[in-house]
């Protein structure tokens, strides 16, 4: 008997401890879950969005034209760069490379040709953005608002500064850099892309 209770013993206290490691579990798996899932879990969960065939077509040209005319209502709407906003939301969504630097490229130049912008500045400056944009879409969660607010103003920053570098030593043109109104003119943007990329989804579907 006294051999018997010895070989109980360690049973009860293996079981205490499965007991103690599945609580521990438990609460792992509910601290995880009550953190936002930032970074996407694969690969294979970024490629599955799908849009109307004319959405980001239209997108586009309401973009440029609202970017051409919108400031001679509203002075105010020159801080605003709807071109980037189109072009960070195709790469975050699309995710592919190659078709958002291409889309980059275009809304970059028409941009140009519709400001008094040198021509390639804006095609230069976007077609970096849709690549870099879509390369991190694959990665992480681009429907976060936060991530969205952080990215838009990192994009708008890197924008502009590459701009003005073109402009300050390249075609040696005496413009100022304005750090104060530009960084709170990409907040305005990365505050204006939380709402407006949050309509976008809307038109989305799963495949």
């Amino acid at each position: 008997l006294r051999q018997a209770g010895v070989r109980r013993a360690p049973r009860i206290e293996h079981g205490s401890a499965a007991i103690e490691d599945c609580g521990q579990g438990g609460e792992a798996a509910t601290m995880r879950a009550a953190v936002p899932q930032i970074f996407s879990t694969s690969r294979a969960e970024a490629t599955v969005l799908r849009f109307p065939p004319l959405f980001f077509p239209l997108l586009c040209a309401l973009a440029l034209i609202l970017q051409a005319y919108l400031p001679v209502l509203l002075h105010a709407a020159v801080y605003l760069d709807l071109p980037l906003l189109a072009v960070v939301y195709w790469a975050t969504t699309n995710r592919h490379a190659g078709p958002s630097s291409l889309m980059g490229a275009v809304l970059g130049l028409a941009q140009d040709s519709l400001s008094h912008l040198a021509l390639g500045m804006n095609g230069i400056a976007k077609t970096l953005i849709g690549y870099v944009d879509a390369s991190l879409g694959a990665r992480m969660d681009a429907d976060h608002p936060g991530m969205r607010l952080l990215l838009v103003f990192a994009c708008f920053e890197f924008n502009r500064s590459l701009i003005y570098f073109f402009e300050r030593f390249l075609m040696g043109t005496p413009v100022l850099w304005q750090g104060t109104t530009m960084a709170l003119a990409a907040v305005v943007n990365g505050l204006v892309a939380v709402v407006l990329f949050h309509g976008l989804d809307r038109f989305r579907h799963w495949m």
